[in-house]
């Protein structure tokens, strides 16, 4: 086959240029992809161990070892050490009343005391 004379034909590129221009990206997105793909399907893998309860014994006993650890520590924290007597009588609520108006009539005497020195009405 006879090309025509007046038709120009283009210089081939040099394959290096080809390679960095069309073959580098390919190769570094199939890398990329293949990383993130493999990071996917590892969390994936470890987030149903995880809820199936597959995670090693030793990882678990050791994360509830540390949860009861705090736990303890909240707890004796908030308890105060007081003598409880457990042995007393609860109180009735007239009872109650009856003691709240004895309290009342003991702390206002001396006021009593005073207005009717005051007043003259001893």
């Amino acid at each position: 086959m006879n090309r025509p004379s007046n038709a120009k034909i283009s210089p081939k590129p040099p394959s290096g240029f080809l390679f960095i221009k069309a073959g580098l990206p390919l190769v570094l997105f199939s890398i990329g992809a293949s990383l993130v793909v493999k990071n996917a399907v590892e969390g994936q893998n470890r987030e149903r161990e995880a809820s199936k309860g597959l995670v090693s014994k030793s990882e678990r006993q050791a994360r509830m070892e540390r949860e009861h650890d705090d736990m303890v520590h909240k707890i004796n924290k908030q308890i105060v050490p007081k003598e409880f007597d457990n042995t007393k009588r609860i109180e009735r609520p007239e009872e109650i009343l009856e003691r709240r108006k004895h309290e009342r009539e003991q702390r206002n005497k001396w006021y009593r005391r005073a207005w009717s020195m005051l007043t003259g009405q001893h």
